[in-house]
């Protein structure tokens, strides 16, 4: 497992440094509950993007099966998950609510100076986690 890591993601994105681990799912707290099992873990890369003419950004690449419960039958089945997103970094609310406003898919979080960089990857996961988990179409043992 990563040892925990807090950065300044704007000197990390402006000096495009990299970094990149694997976490144990059970010491995720707010996915765990989400969970079949807390067995697994997750894998990331997360690197900085930025120059004098670009937004500074972090590009995170997320991959993890998740152990899920299936709401029609119950039982465990797996989830795969990849995530890759570019999040800009805004210098403050005002700024991160401008950009939203002016694209509302923009992706963005206001850079505070100690970000946990194993937040960010629970909640990128918890982001991509199905609204109702179920087995894929076709391999429920319960018939819709």
């Amino acid at each position: 497992m990563s040892a925990q890591a807090v950065i300044d993601p704007l000197r990390f994105a402006k000096s495009g440094e990299s970094l990149a681990g694997t976490v144990d799912l059970a010491s995720l707290p707010r996915l765990r509950d989400r969970l079949a099992r807390s067995e697994g873990e997750a894998r990331y890369r997360l690197t900085g993007q930025g120059s004098e003419t670009r937004r500074p950004s972090l590009h995170l690449q997320v991959q993890v099966e998740l152990p899920l419960a299936c709401q029609r039958c119950l039982e465990p089945y797996l989830f795969r998950l990849e995530v890759d997103t570019t999040l800009l970094l805004a210098r403050n609310e005002a700024e991160l609510a401008a950009w939203e406003e002016a694209d509302s898919l923009c992706e963005g979080l206001v850079a505070e100076p100690h970000l946990n960089v194993l937040d960010l990857v629970e909640d990128e996961i918890l982001l991509g986690l199905p609204m109702v988990p179920r087995h894929p179409e076709g391999e429920c043992p319960v018939r819709a």
